[in-house]
């Protein structure tokens, strides 16, 4: 894959995860929001057999950020496919930060209507449709709006690596998290073999599980 492809691969994948925000019915996408599903999908990338977008990355105060995303955001909010809202900058006790939503405009639509007719795009669309759904079926109304996306932070690459340390999940080995999913699959499933879309579930449930034994508000 050459540089440019590789560039509009990944604007793609974004496009698609916006689109998937938007028939899933969690649009827009916060700043926050999307950099925490991308790490989700990148890092879970593997139970579908895809190939991670991004697999490295830096452990943030704030949770999952990839710079290079950030880029590609910009730039398709730029070139017309995305549109961004509520623009703000702010100062608090980790630093200056910046908040956003991001949506997908009629012309991103079309070209993820175009993209998806490939098969390779309808299988990355598939996955990605998929961690959103679980995604979204671990929020709750009467939580802070913080609190779903926090849930990510539960997950076992993350929460393992040293703060400001580096994340590396682009090979199999590394990829506690994918060898997590598969595992706690492979435990609960009343099947021999979970399948992927079940075990993408599977893996949010015991996300929202452990958060949930670390607010206090269940049992262990």
């Amino acid at each position: 894959m050459n540089q440019r492809t590789g560039i509009l691969s990944a604007r793609m994948w974004l496009l698609t995860l916006l689109d998937a925000a938007e028939r899933i019915g969690i649009a827009p996408l916060s700043a926050q929001r999307l950099h925490r599903l991308v790490y989700l999908g990148n890092a879970m990338a593997p139970v579908y057999d895809l190939l991670t977008p991004d697999g490295y990355l830096l452990k943030y105060k704030r949770g999952p950020f990839f710079p290079e995303v950030q880029w590609d955001i910009d730039r398709v909010c730029a070139q017309g496919l995305a549109a961004i809202s509520n623009l703000k900058t702010f100062n608090d006790d980790l630093g200056w930060w910046f908040e956003a939503d991001y949506s997908l405009t009629e012309g991103g639509m079309a070209a993820v209507d175009k993209a998806i007719r490939l098969a390779e795009m309808s299988r990355r669309a598939t996955f990605i449709r998929e961690v959103v759904r679980a995604f979204a079926s671990v929020l709750r109304d009467e939580e802070p709006p913080e609190a779903p996306d926090d849930v990510v932070l539960m997950d076992v690459t993350y929460k393992n690596a040293d703060a400001d340390g580096p994340i590396d999940f682009e090979t199999a080995s590394r990829n506690l998290t994918s060898l997590a999913a598969d595992a706690i699959a492979r435990r609960v499933s009343s099947n021999e073999t979970a399948g992927r879309r079940e075990t993408v579930h599977l893996y949010f449930r015991y996300l929202d599980r452990v958060w949930d034994l670390q607010q206090g508000r269940a049992s262990a």
